[in-house]
């Protein structure tokens, strides 16, 4: 589930692992993460398409990253 958080944030994948585990707000974050960059990949990268849609897309999966920046800073990684 969490290959594109893992490969985005390789010196937290430990502390990704924990916080998937007892967090369940992380665990949403992440699972949005994750959908948004399958989506993105699919839909755009592949097809080599440029839209406001992968525009949209690209902006939320900066701001699901800030939220994982934060989640881990304030976690103490």
């Amino acid at each position: 589930m969490s290959e594109h958080v893992y490969r985005k944030f390789p010196n937290n994948i430990n502390a990704i692992q924990a916080l998937l585990q007892k967090d369940v707000t992380f665990r949403e974050i992440c699972a949005d993460y994750e959908e948004m960059c399958t989506w993105l990949d699919g839909y755009c990268s592949s097809q080599g398409r440029s839209s406001e849609e992968c525009d949209i897309t690209r902006d939320v999966i900066r701001e699901l990253e800030d939220e994982i920046k934060e989640v881990l800073r304030d976690a103490g990684y």
